[in-house]
């Protein structure tokens, strides 16, 4: 049986301060509360002073994959080469969130894992509402397979990954690819507190943890109307969770948390897929909430992000075949 233990006290008192303002957004528009919410992920950001373990050794490159579809490359330093890659969508509910917001988490990751992180900037809903991420997505695989060698990666050694509505998009994508006799094998899905169903599925995680957590259900439900209006909620290429058919994935990391409304449809999803023959390790956080180890406000805050980044970067060099870990850092921020 799942531990359900206090929220971390830590934790509470941190997300007591740094609660949204609840004012009016009722009355706001979409427009304005798009707006707000891009600002919100930036200063929650910019308000770091400092990270622990960054500044690192870790090395950048912007690239662009297509016309108007950039990434930005991670390279991690003392790795043999050519080195593993990680195709990387980033959360923010297809609205907010970037490749700067989450800047901090690939270049931790990217070290402690020893991989090429491609930190993909997809396009985001509204403005470019479902299939576009989704689109998206399935470029950045196929242009790191082809690219890869050009940059130092090995594209025998490709994962797929995200966070959030990033591991949506990735979830969708691999069963994309890993459901034809598409040349371009993935080796790894990485798949971090995953959107895998909508709302309305009832989810009891979407009421036990509503608000007060971080990530609010009526913030969820307001992303899905951005991302993909009029979408049905069985559509499989939107909430992967409704698959009728497991393809044969690779090894595959679901991380969920106790406090979070995603929690039962990321352990629904493991056990699906578990259920289905894939190789699955479950990595749940039973005081944590939504994202705690990749938030830009939360990456490397608490002992328990630390100790998540440590076992996301140990499954990844275990599941690609790299040497060594190296130990993410830890401490207050």
């Amino acid at each position: 049986m799942r531990e359900r233990k206090p929220i971390d006290g830590a934790l509470r008192r941190f997300l007591d301060e740094e609660a949204a303002p609840s004012g009016d957004l009722a009355q706001m528009t979409d427009e304005a509360l798009v707006r707000l919410g891009r600002a919100f992920i930036v200063r929650a950001l910019e308000n770091r002073a400092s990270i622990p373990g960054l500044p690192n050794d870790v090395e950048t490159l912007e690239v662009e994959i297509a016309p108007g579809l950039a990434a930005r490359l991670y390279m991690p330093p003392r790795a043999a080469v050519p080195r593993p890659v990680l195709v990387y969508l980033h959360g923010g509910g297809w609205v907010v969130g970037s490749v700067a917001t989450h800047d901090p988490f690939c270049r931790l990751l990217s070290e402690a894992a020893g991989v090429i992180v491609a930190s993909v900037e997809y396009r985001l809903a509204p403005e470019h509402p479902y299939p576009a991420a989704v689109e998206d997505t399935l470029a950045a695989v196929h242009w790191a397979a082809d690219n890869a060698a050009e940059w130092g990666g090995n594209p025998s050694r490709l994962a797929l990954g995200g966070d959030s509505s990033g591991a949506n998009l990735s979830a969708v994508a691999a069963n994309r690819v890993c459901a034809t006799a598409e040349t371009h094998a993935l080796h790894a899905l990485l798949l971090l507190y995953p959107v895998t169903a909508h709302p309305s599925a009832a989810h009891p995680s979407y009421t036990e943890n509503a608000t007060g957590y971080g990530l609010e259900a009526n913030i969820m439900r307001w992303f899905w109307e951005q991302y993909a209006p009029g979408i049905s909620p069985n559509d499989p290429d939107a909430s992967p969770l409704q698959s009728q058919k497991v393809p044969p994935l690779p090894p595959t990391l679901v991380a969920t948390a106790e406090y979070d409304v995603l929690r039962d449809e990321g352990i629904a999803y493991a056990e699906k897929l578990e259920a289905a023959g894939v190789a699955v390790t479950q990595l749940h956080a039973p005081d944590m909430n939504h994202n705690f180890p990749v938030d830009p406000g939360t990456v490397v805050r608490f002992p328990q992000c630390d100790a998540a980044l440590t076992e996301i970067a140990r499954w990844l060099r275990a599941t690609l075949g790299r040497g060594p870990l190296v130990s993410g850092a830890a401490g207050p921020s």
